[in-house]
């Protein structure tokens, strides 16, 4: 059996796809053809999810299993899922994301069976309407990651008047009464060693 999909904005009518597919044939596929016919970037991740009644993401259908060997996943991978696998009565709305980052996405329901011609190469496009959805790209989410530069760069000497505050390293008066008007302990005395120190004391 065929299956065919009609693919369309969660939130907007502003753009609907149909593409068929064989039952026999595998979710990898389908991406490849939803990709090729939207004409997005292959390398990026995505991935399809089986809902529940209310909507929610149950089952994760992911273009490759990211988890470990020592955890356990109930992630399905695309090459090796079937879409009669998935496909069922109680099963005939899928999400597919596109773009992880701002969680960009379709949705992709079950429109009927496909009924083939002796030419179609499956799975094919049926019908592309609207406006295709711009797709994530690194080079759009790169402008939003850099930090701005500074209006003026540091130019000078490097700026030491902070200093002011601790003094300038010279001693008045009030610092010789502190040290009980030993002069001694001002002067830049240099030691030849510890034994020449202690004689000096």
């Amino acid at each position: 059996m065929d299956y065919r999909f009609e693919i369309s904005l969660p939130t907007s009518s502003d753009f609907r796809c149909e593409i068929a597919v064989g039952g026999e044939q595998t979710f990898q596929q389908f991406h490849d053809k939803i990709v090729e016919t939207l004409n997005y970037d292959s390398s990026q991740m995505a991935s399809f999810f089986t809902l529940d009644r209310m909507g929610n993401r149950v089952k994760e259908i992911a273009l490759m299993d990211m988890t470990t060997e020592d955890e356990e996943s109930e992630t399905l991978v695309m090459d090796n899922t079937k879409i009669s696998d998935i496909i069922k009565p109680g099963c005939l709305e899928l999400e597919y994301v596109y773009d992880f980052f701002s969680n960009k996405y379709f949705k992709v329901e079950y429109a009927g069976e496909y009924i083939r011609d002796s030419s179609d190469v499956m799975p094919v496009c049926v019908a592309c309407e609207g406006d295709i959805p711009e797709q994530f790209s690194y080079e759009d989410g790169n402008a939003d990651w850099e930090f701005d530069k500074p209006e003026e760069e540091y130019e000078g000497d490097y700026d030491d008047s902070f200093m002011e505050e601790f003094g300038n390293g010279d001693y008045d008066d009030e610092d010789r009464q502190d040290r009980g008007g030993d002069d001694e302990y001002y002067r830049d005395e240099r030691y030849e060693s510890l034994d020449d120190y202690i004689d000096r004391l």
